[in-house]
Parts: C-alpha cells; sequence; structure tokens
C-alpha cells in the first residue's frame, strides 16, 4: 500500500512541474523592430545561427544594413548540454562547404533579451554602434539561452554566412 501512495505521490509531483513553453518564436526581423520592447523578457527568437543569431531582413537604414542580430550567451542554468545539438550542426555546416554545398544552421533560441534602455523613434538604425553586446559592443541586443530547439539545415545557396 505505502508503495502505491509513494508511486501516486511521485506521479503527482513530476505532472506538476512547468509545462513547457509554447510561446510561438518571432523571427530576428520581427524582435530586432524593437528591441528594447522586449528587454528582460524570455523570448522565442528563430533564425540563423552565427556568431550569433541572425537574419537578413527586407528593411534598411540610411547608414548600412538592419541590425537584425544578436550575440547569443548561455545561461548558468541552462549548462553545457544545450550546445551539443548546436555545435553538431555546425560540424555538419562544415562538412557541407567542404563539397561546395552552402546551408545554414537555422535554431530556436529560447532566453532573456538584453537591451539598452533607451528607446528611439529611429528605430533600431541609431543603435548598433557600441550597443554593449557581444564582440566590440557591436551586438544592438543579448539573449541569454535557456534552451535550443528545433535545430535544422537549411540549404541557401545565396547565403553570406
Amino acid at each position: 500500500m505505502q508503495a502505491r501512495v509513494a508511486a501516486l505521490v511521485f506521479i503527482a509531483m513530476a505532472s506538476c512541474g512547468q509545462p513547457p513553453s509554447r510561446t510561438t518564436a518571432m523571427t530576428v526581423c520581427e524582435l530586432s523592430r524593437d528591441f528594447t520592447a522586449y528587454r528582460n523578457r524570455v523570448v522565442a527568437v528563430r533564425g540563423v545561427y552565427f556568431h550569433g543569431l541572425r537574419q537578413q531582413c527586407p528593411q534598411t537604414c540610411a547608414t548600412g544594413p538592419w541590425p537584425s542580430f544578436l550575440d547569443l550567451v548561455g545561461s548558468d542554468a541552462a549548462g553545457d548540454a544545450i550546445w551539443a545539438e548546436l555545435a553538431k550542426a555546425e560540424r555538419t555546416a562544415e562538412q557541407e562547404a567542404k563539397h561546395g554545398r552552402r546551408v545554414e544552421v537555422w535554431v530556436t533560441v529560447r532566453g532573456k533579451i538584453n537591451s539598452q534602455e533607451r528607446r528611439s523613434p529611429a528605430g533600431p538604425c541609431d543603435r548598433v554602434v557600441n550597443s554593449g553586446f557581444g564582440h566590440l559592443g557591436a551586438f544592438p541586443a543579448q539573449i541569454v539561452a535557456e534552451a535550443l530547439s528545433d535545430v535544422q539545415l537549411i540549404p541557401n545557396a545565396d547565403s553570406t554566412v
């Protein structure tokens, strides 16, 4: 009898945990329209993994490309395990490139957005230089990854990354 009760308690406790996030992933382009609107929020973002998370967007700035890229770092809680599938996809993409096939590594990242506090009616174009994230502070925002999912290699002959 005690074993049955213990088993039921165990099952009940296991099912009472946090349900998985059912957040629909936005694109990097959608997020980049206003990084500050998502500051300190946990979001799911889908984009191309290449020295961060990025996507080529149709918008442009007068001074250059639209800043549609995020610095990507792992959270302490996530640990190293979340990077394994992404590392495997990168190795496969490198092998494909050696055979003349261009592919992009697409991934959905769930994590907290860090961005500058200030808002600008001009959009993100004025927030590119020295935003404080990533290499040389060039990234306009950062996502602290809690989980990675849906890692895919997608062929793109026009890929610049």
